[in-house]
């Protein structure tokens, strides 16, 4: 039961990438419902889980709230320039990437015996088939090299805000748990962030805004769901079942919102699919290694 509740926010969080995809509209109504949505919702949550509100989960909420805000407007950016398929497993690889860095460097992760190389290996698969899924043929369908530069570059930004903030969490010892109110407050305020300083090319109110605040709904179940399973089944593998909404985002780009790819391109994210998911499985038996060796390992 206790995995099949952690694999609830991987379903979740393809879920939000695909509902974005598929009901586009104008692009400051589309952040700032999503922040409403997702900012409304995490207060619900913070209430439900009974989480302490300290000054400094405050503090440092809000900030993560509006480090989520940022990594939200980038990738839908990254959305419309290359599309969802592209988008989901490369920002994901990233952000594995991103915390795993933090991870060895400031909090000295992977240092049970292989588990460095292990994690090596998970990274390396994981680049690869992130590679593999947003690879295009030069005469392929598909976006312009100029909307391949813009959608790598809003990606990679969007990995960065979107990766940071669990591990600034982490290095100013506020539980996260007690962070999912505060980050609530800081997406409202994200909302009126983006409603105030986006170009006011329509009205806020208007066609599509429900989807856009039904998908920051969903994030933020998901978000609170994966704090519960990682309580239950462990942080390892709490966060690695909840990084493959990719998978969901990445084939749900190909088959419901219709993104167009030729037969290699397509036999490429297969492959590239199966590469993250066994460096995912790699990386969440690196991070068990740490968890499992004794202090004086």
């Amino acid at each position: 039961m206790s995995i099949a509740i952690a694999l609830v926010p991987s379903l979740l969080f393809g879920a939000l990438s695909l509902l974005l995809g598929a009901f586009p509209t104008d692009i400051r109504r589309q952040n700032t419902a999503v922040m409403v949505g997702a900012g409304a919702v995490s207060l619900g949550c913070a209430a439900m889980l009974g989480s302490p509100w300290s000054l400094s989960a405050t503090v440092w909420g809000v900030a993560c709230g509006l480090m989520w805000t940022g990594g939200q407007v980038f990738v839908l950016w990254a959305f419309r320039a290359w599309g969802v398929s592209r988008t989901m497993p490369l920002t994901t690889a990233l952000q594995l990437l991103l915390n795993a860095t933090l991870g060895v460097s400031l909090f000295g992760e992977w240092r049970a015996p292989g588990a460095l190389i292990l994690g090596m290996v998970a990274l390396a698969l994981i680049m690869l088939g992130a590679a593999a899924c947003s690879w295009q043929e030069r005469t392929g369908p598909g976006p312009t090299p100029a909307q391949r530069r813009a959608g790598l570059l809003a990606t990679a930004a969007s990995a960065v805000l979107y990766g940071s903030y669990p591990s600034l969490l982490r290095a100013v010892e506020v539980p996260p748990a007690h962070a999912v109110g505060p980050m609530g407050l800081g997406l409202l305020a994200g909302a009126g962030l983006c409603a105030l300083i986006q170009p006011r090319r329509a009205p806020l109110r208007g066609p599509r805004i429900v989807p856009a605040a039904l998908a920051g709904g969903l994030w933020a179940v998901g978000n609170a769901l994966m704090l519960r399973s990682t309580a239950a089944v462990g942080v390892a593998s709490g966060f690695t079942l909840s990084q493959l909404g990719f998978v969901l985002a990445t084939l749900g780009g190909l088959t419901i919102l219709g993104e167009e790819r030729t037969g290699r391109e397509r036999t490429a994210v297969a492959a590239g699919v199966a590469a993250a998911v066994v460096g995912l499985v790699l990386m969440g038996l690196a991070t068990s290694m740490d968890t499992g060796a004794s202090p004086s390992q």
